[in-house]
C-alpha cells in the first residue's frame, strides 16, 4: 500500500481543466498510525501538551478532497471550504463542493446546493422583499484565490481567477454568506489578465491579488504584478492597480504565494510559492516581503535572525496578533439564579503575543523518509525579527492523525484533517476500495500556543 506521505506518488501533470498535481507534488500522503480521535471534544493532554483539544467535527462532512481552498471568517470563528479534487480521482476533475465549518460547535454545513445565482442584468426592485433567485452551485473552479471580505456587519466570500473548462479566468465572484447569494462582480476599471493559483488578501473594503499562472506546466512563466480593488458605495468595486510589475530586485516567488495580512492590515507578508512544479519549496530571507497597502512598497526580511524552512512540500501561513483574543468560554457562575436572558460574560485570554505569523509546513518526518508530517515556524516580525522552528512535528506525528490543513482563527491554531485518511480508501496495487465511503474532513486539532513566543 502506497503511504499518503510517499515523495513518490506525484502523478504526471494533467490535462487543462484539471488541478496539476505538481502544486503539491506530494500530496498523496502518509497513511496514519492506528488511533482514533475522541467523541466529541476533550482535552488531549498528551504529547507534552502539545494539543489544546482534539475534536471529531460533525454534521455533513465534505469529503477529503485535495486542493481544497479554505476563508475563515475571524468574527463568526468560522471556516468555509470551497472546490477540491475528490481523494482517488486521476482525473484531477475540480469540484464545486461549499461547506462551513462552525468552531464554536465544530459542526460542518453543506452550502453547495444552498446558494442562488443573482444574473447580471439583475435590477434591484425595492418593493421586492425576497427575489427570486434560481438555485445554482457555484463554478468548479481549480487553484482560484480566496478571502473573506466583512462589510457593513455582513460577511462576503470572493474567489478570483481560477481555471474553469475553458481555460484561465479573471472573474471576481461574491458570495453573499449571509443571504447565500453569489453573483460575477463588475468590476470597473482595467481589467486585470487571467490566471490561476494567485493570491489574494482582504483588508477591510479592498482585494489585493498577488501573482499567479496561466499554464498548469512550468513553461509559462509565473506572473509577477500585483493588482488592488477597491470597494465604494457608489463605484461599487473598481481596480485601481491593475497588473502593476513587482520590483524587479525581488527574486522570484513563484505561483501560489503565501500572503497573510499583519500590523492590523497594514502590510501584507508573502513568502515565495511555487518555483517549479516537481520541487520542494525553500523559503529564505530574500523571498519574505513585507507589501505596504498604503504606499505599495516592497520590503524583504534580509536581517531576520534565525534560520528559515527549506524543503517544504506545502505550507501555509496564519498570524498572531499582539491583542489577545476573547475566549468563548463563559465565566463561572456565580450563586444564585441568572437574570433572566443573561448574556454568557466573554473572558478574555490571557496570553498575549507579540505580532508573529505561524508557517505550517509538510515536512519529511526524517531525512530517509517519504512520509510527511507538519512542522511549526514562528515568525515574530520587525522590530523583533526573528525566525525559529519550534520542533512540534514528532508531536503531531504521534497523534497518528491525517493532517493536511491549517487555519489561524483569531490568535486560535488549528490543524484539520481526516481520522482515517485517504488510504483507508486504497487495497493492493494501489486500487480503490470503492465500496467504502470516500473519507472525510472529521478533525479538527487545536494546537496549544504554550509554544509560541509570548509577550
Amino acid at each position: 500500500m502506497r503511504g499518503r506521505g510517499s515523495t513518490s506518488s506525484a502523478p504526471s501533470a494533467p490535462a487543462r481543466n484539471t488541478v496539476n498535481a505538481g502544486y503539491h507534488p506530494y500530496r498523496h500522503y502518509r497513511a496514519t498510525a492506528a488511533g482514533s480521535a475522541s467523541a466529541g471534544t476533550a482535552p488531549a493532554s498528551a504529547n507534552g501538551g502539545l494539543v489544546h483539544t482534539k475534536s471529531r467535527l460533525k454534521g455533513d462532512k465534505p469529503a477529503f478532497n485535495d486542493w481544497e481552498n479554505l476563508a475563515v471568517d475571524h468574527r463568526r470563528e468560522q471556516v468555509y471550504s470551497y472546490g477540491g479534487v475528490r481523494p482517488y480521482d486521476e482525473d484531477y476533475t475540480p469540484t464545486s463542493d461549499f461547506y462551513r465549518l462552525d468552531l464554536k460547535t465544530m459542526t460542518w454545513e453543506n452550502l453547495t446546493h444552498a446558494l442562488r445565482f443573482r444574473p447580471k442584468n439583475y435590477i434591484p426592485d425595492p418593493f421586492a422583499e425576497n427575489p427570486e433567485f434560481e438555485l445554482r452551485a457555484l463554478p468548479a473552479l481549480t487553484e482560484p484565490a480566496i478571502d473573506l471580505v466583512s462589510l457593513g456587519g455582513r460577511s462576503f466570500l470572493f474567489l478570483f481567477g481560477g481555471h474553469d473548462s475553458q481555460g484561465p479566468t479573471a472573474d471576481l465572484i461574491a458570495i453573499d454568506l449571509d443571504e447565500y447569494v453569489w453573483w460575477f462582480v463588475d468590476v470597473q476599471g482595467t481589467p486585470i489578465r487571467s490566471r490561476m493559483s494567485a493570491s489574494m488578501v482582504a483588508i477591510d473594503n479592498r482585494l489585493f491579488v498577488f501573482g499567479g499562472r496561466v499554464k498548469f506546466d512550468d513553461k509559462g512563466p509565473a506572473i509577477r504584478t500585483y493588482s488592488v480593488a477597491v470597494y465604494n458605495p457608489d463605484t461599487r468595486w473598481t481596480w485601481v492597480i491593475s497588473d502593476t510589475p513587482m520590483p524587479r530586485d525581488l527574486p522570484p516567488l513563484g505561483f501560489s504565494i503565501n500572503a497573510t495580512p499583519v500590523y492590523g492590515g497594514q502590510k501584507i507578508l508573502l513568502t515565495q510559492g511555487r518555483i517549479k512544479n516537481d520541487k520542494p519549496i525553500d523559503l529564505s530571507r530574500e523571498s519574505t516581503i513585507f507589501f505596504h497597502t498604503q504606499n505599495y512598497t516592497f520590503q524583504d526580511a534580509r536581517t531576520t535572525m534565525g534560520t528559515f524552512p527549506t524543503g517544504i512540500s506545502w505550507f501555509k501561513l496564519g498570524s498572531v496578533d499582539a491583542v489577545p483574543r476573547p475566549s468563548t468560554l463563559a465565566s463561572p457562575r456565580r450563586p444564585g439564579r441568572p437574570p433572566k436572558n443573561a448574556v454568557a460574560e466573554v473572558v478574555p485570554a490571557s496570553i498575549n503575543f507579540p505580532p508573529s505569523a505561524v508557517m505550517f509546513g509538510w515536512v519529511k518526518h526524517s531525512p530517509d523518509s517519504d512520509n510527511l508530517v507538519p512542522e511549526v515556524w514562528q515568525y515574530l516580525l520587525p522590530p523583533a525579527e526573528q525566525i525559529r522552528c519550534l520542533n512540534l512535528g514528532g508531536m503531531v506525528w504521534d497523534l497518528a492523525l491525517d493532517l493536511q490543513a491549517f487555519v489561524s482563527v483569531g490568535n486560535r491554531l488549528f490543524l484539520l484533517g481526516s481520522e482515517e485518511g485517504r488510504d483507508a480508501g486504497e487495497g493492493e496495487g494501489d486500487q480503490m476500495q470503492v465500496d467504502k465511503p470516500l473519507p472525510c474532513w472529521d478533525i479538527a486539532v487545536e494546537i496549544s500556543s504554550q509554544y509560541l513566543i509570548q509577550a
